[in-house]
């Protein structure tokens, strides 16, 4: 068995000490840069728009919070409305709304903000029409997005994820105006006797866009059973229409027509079963050619 002296040893330790020192020294180097550049980039896309990914997760953080709020709380409305005040906001900004209709979102918001900030503070509680304005200025929101994603060259993710939003938004926008109808009707939104949160609200306005209907709960108000109407109405028209549109559409690149709407799906390349002018059918009789050749004659 071959001796290793204790020189050589002590030099292979010293080595792999220095190694590991070297390597560590790169790690703790390098992640800052690529951090940096991962932060510029994402905000290079930010500023560039059409971020829907960002939106739908800003949704989700919407609804668990509506979900955790009781519905009787004014500062827990307040933060409510601040969310719902930055979803809209994000909304303009990545659907690529022009500065003035940008800068009247904002006005529109502040104000909104303002007004629910005040009743919090002061614990105002005849005014809930500024504590549900927000959700109005939401159903505004779907529009603004349409209007982008009908626009994209190319149906990509973000176009999917677009119209994801939009069914998302329809859903927590009904389930404000519902939670604003039971502070307005006498006997409540719900036939069912109880003392409704935001999660039932919200949980009735999903299972009534999905038409999925569990029955547990049913809108006991003439007010309400016309609001219900239209929302299962606009869940499914949008389903069936643009959602599954756009998703058989994926990849493709879109030609927009001239009336403005959505377009059409751009085919490159020959149509299978389609013979090009003057070239002879592969199947027909090879007696018979074009229409006025000679092998017609």
């Amino acid at each position: 068995m071959a001796q290793v002296s204790p020189g050589s040893a002590a030099a292979g330790i010293t080595g792999s000490a220095k190694t590991a020192c070297h390597h560590r020294r790169m790690d703790a180097t390098t992640p800052p840069d690529a951090r940096s550049r991962r932060r510029e980039a994402y905000a290079e896309r930010f500023a560039r728009g059409d971020s829907y990914g960002l939106l739908l997760a800003l949704l989700i953080a919407l609804y668990i919070v509506m979900a955790a709020i009781p519905h009787a709380s004014l500062w827990g409305r307040w933060v409510i409305s601040m969310m719902l005040g930055v979803v809209m906001l994000l909304t303009l900004h990545t659907s690529h709304v022009r500065s003035r209709g940008l800068h009247l979102g904002i006005a529109i918001v502040a104000v909104a903000e303002t007004a629910n900030l005040l009743q919090a503070i002061f614990n105002e509680r005849t005014g809930f029409g500024s504590s549900f304005l927000m959700f109005l200025l939401v159903l505004a929101a779907p529009v603004v997005i349409l209007n982008r994603i009908l626009r994209h060259d190319i149906v990509n993710l973000e176009t999917i994820l677009g119209a994801i939003c939009i069914y998302v938004l329809i859903a927590i926008a009904f389930s404000g105006l519902y939670a604003w109808v039971n502070e307005l009707e006498p006997t409540g939104f719900f036939a069912q006797k109880i003392q409704p949160e935001n999660i039932d609200f919200l949980y009735f306005s999903f299972t009534t866009i999905t038409t999925v209907g569990f029955g547990d709960l049913t809108a006991g108000t003439s007010t309400g059973r016309v609001l219900v109407t239209f929302e299962a109405m606009m869940g499914q028209i949008f389903l069936v229409t643009l959602v599954a549109r756009l998703v058989g559409m994926y990849g493709a690149r879109v030609v927009p027509s001239r009336v403005g709407v959505a377009g059409v799906a751009e085919v490159t390349g020959p149509v299978p079963g389609a013979v090009e002018p003057g070239a002879v059918d592969p199947g027909a009789d090879p007696g018979t050619g074009p229409p006025g050749s000679d092998a017609e004659q």
